[in-house]
């Protein structure tokens, strides 16, 4: 759905491709379960031999790895720009800087109290609250909405270095995942721009400050698939915040989108813990909550 709207709307993108590598032999069962599991699931994937990784990126030491033909990247600004046009175009309106105060079910409607400068309320047959790392405390906001349906949000910091060198990637190159987040691999944007990340650190509040101390544990995870990456071309670039349901001891779990069905409440759809691949999939998730309401 994303290359096809991203044709449609002439969105700067490019279907680079992706390998999932296991760095050492003991992870090649792990690796082998995930290729099977993405077999079951209909995902177009190679299995490719060390012997045909070596061939295809060469500067990558692993023992195996997957190759995922239909991975590609996105400028994501872009994509956002022509989804809020569409909006528009469909004479909706994107309100910037408003606070959602709560919302309660009357009769066929939603009383949704909002403050932009000025309290103001909107009705509306729907509501959906896809509000990231908010999402637990907008639910709680929401009158009617039992808390049983509500996951706690726990915050999970990800750093990203960039490397000031030639991009020799033309591919991404991603770790095996562990069971709490998709490890720290080699990304790039549509310019090249090579970069590695996140990394996961799990904090009690939102803080985008960037913690330059943790630049010795992504050399050592790089240099497990990528041994000649130069420490000294490694530089901070920036940091993002995944809103988790699961916390830090508890293995990765899946989106939560609960509709009527499950909470009792019609018109409402409630989604949380959307965080990778939410972009990717962004236009599923909306047509699949479009088909719960």
């Amino acid at each position: 759905m994303l290359y096809e709207y991203a044709d449609e709307k002439n969105i700067s993108h490019s279907k680079v491709g992706k390998y999932i590598v296991a760095s050492q032999a003991g992870e090649l069962n792990a690796l082998e379960n995930l290729f099977q599991r993405g077999i079951r699931n209909n995902v177009n994937l190679k299995y490719c031999s060390k012997e045909e990784i070596e061939e295809a990126i060469p500067q990558i030491v692993c023992s195996g790895a997957l190759f995922s033909p239909e991975t590609g990247i996105i400028d994501v600004p872009e994509f956002i720009t022509a989804l809020e046009g569409d909006i528009q175009h469909k004479n909706g309106i994107v309100s910037f800087n408003t606070e959602f105060i709560s919302a309660k079910k009357s009769k066929n409607f939603f009383e949704i109290s909002c403050n932009d400068g000025t309290n103001f309320s909107i009705q509306s047959k729907t509501l959906v609250n896809a509000s990231g790392l908010s999402s637990d405390l907008i639910s709680y906001k929401i009158d009617q909405l039992d808390q049983r349906y509500v996951f706690p949000i726990n915050f999970a910091k990800g750093h990203y270095f960039k490397y000031s060198a030639p991009n020799p990637f033309s591919s991404l190159v991603y770790p095996l995942a562990d069971e709490f987040s998709l490890g720290i691999h080699v990304g790039f944007d549509l310019s090249g721009q090579l970069r590695f990340g996140p990394d996961l650190t799990w904090i009690d509040s939102i803080d985008f400050s960037f913690d330059e101390s943790l630049k010795e544990k992504f050399i050592n995870s790089i240099h497990r698939y990528w041994p000649d990456m130069d420490p000294k071309k490694l530089h901070p670039d920036y940091v993002g915040i995944r809103p988790k349901i699961q916390n830090n001891n508890e293995g990765m779990q899946d989106f939560s989108i609960l509709g009527p069905k499950e909470h009792g409440i019609e018109g409402l759809v409630n989604l949380q813990g959307i965080e990778s691949p939410g972009v990717t999939s962004a236009l599923a998730i909306g047509k699949y909550v479009s088909s719960l309401l």
